[in-house]
């Protein structure tokens, strides 16, 4: 697959994921939703993952510790996320979620001694100030508890990418995104089973089973594989920040099926997250290609 057809397509399915959550969520509790959903990932990416040996680099010691890193801090994120959908809006969700940057640049700077800048502390403020827009505007109705959990989420997903460095290099996307997948439905199966025993909510409507289906295919397998397709073959600062644009389409498909009310307050807090979002993501990128050249 070409990569730009690649990040393209990722990109619209990482602004569907939202609203596929938040329906999903009329049929099933949380953490259901998301494990049946890595099931269903796995199983789409299982016929690749029977090729080329990549189940038994999957499972090798060279690399399952660090997939399971990887699984263990962006699956206890994604369930949170999915959680926070019963308190705010996919809108709101992916606006506050930009707020990773700031934790990308904290985290760089505590775990791999990167001086913050004046610049990245400015564009760190912009993501700041985009989301208290959101936060502060909901303190007044229920979707501030969300708002909230969104906010204290994505340092998780940051220590999920410190881990996955230690990756060997030569792994190709299946391996990648099927490896996370296997080890975050595995990690999650005894809270999803005791789960269900305890009565949390499943559904067998067609509906629902759709929905279930949707979430597994996009959102728990084949927006992995998109973006390793992509970021391997193209200029990484270029990718991020085209897929940090994708809360404007999440905004965009959420007003025209009727799902919410766009606000100012929205709108403005996403033009100011996009905003240090992208500054951030060139600053750093820009960082690491002067430590290439001039390593220390």
């Amino acid at each position: 697959m070409l990569p730009y057809a690649a990040l393209v397509a990722d990109w619209v399915l990482t602004a569907w994921w939202p609203l596929i959550g938040r329906a999903g969520l009329g049929f099933y509790s949380p953490i259901v939703l998301l494990w049946a959903g890595l099931v269903v990932g796995l199983v789409s990416l299982g016929p690749a993952l029977a090729f080329r040996g990549r189940w038994r680099r999957v499972i090798s010691a060279s690399v399952a510790p660090s997939l399971i890193g990887m699984a263990f801090f962006s699956g206890v994120a994604m369930l949170i996320y999915i959680s926070t959908l019963k308190y705010t809006t996919p809108v709101n969700a992916v606006i506050v979620a930009q707020v990773e940057v700031f934790y990308s640049a904290l985290i760089s700077a505590y775990l791999l001694g990167e001086r913050l800048t004046v610049r990245q502390s400015l564009a760190s403020s912009l993501v700041i100030a985009g989301t208290a827009l959101i936060v502060l505007r909901d303190l007044q109705s229920p979707r501030w508890r969300g708002d909230l959990m969104i906010f204290f989420t994505p340092w998780m997903y940051q220590l999920s990418h410190v881990v996955s460095k230690k990756l060997p290099k030569d792994l190709d996307a299946i391996t990648l995104s099927g490896g996370r997948v296997f080890y975050g439905a595995l990690l999650l199966a005894p809270l999803a089973t005791w789960s269900l025993m305890s009565g949390a909510h499943w559904s067998w409507e067609p509906r629902a089973l759709r929905l279930l289906i949707a979430q597994g295919l996009f959102a728990s397998s084949l927006n992995y594989t998109l973006w390793y397709v992509a970021i391997r073959r193209l200029d990484l600062s270029k990718s991020t920040t085209m897929l940090l644009s994708y809360p404007a389409l999440t905004l965009g498909f959420s007003w025209s099926l009727g799902r919410e009310a766009i606000t100012l307050a929205q709108i403005f807090g996403l033009l100011c997250t996009f905003s240090g979002a992208v500054w951030t993501a060139q600053l750093s990128w820009a960082r690491h290609r002067e430590l290439a050249v001039n390593p220390r």
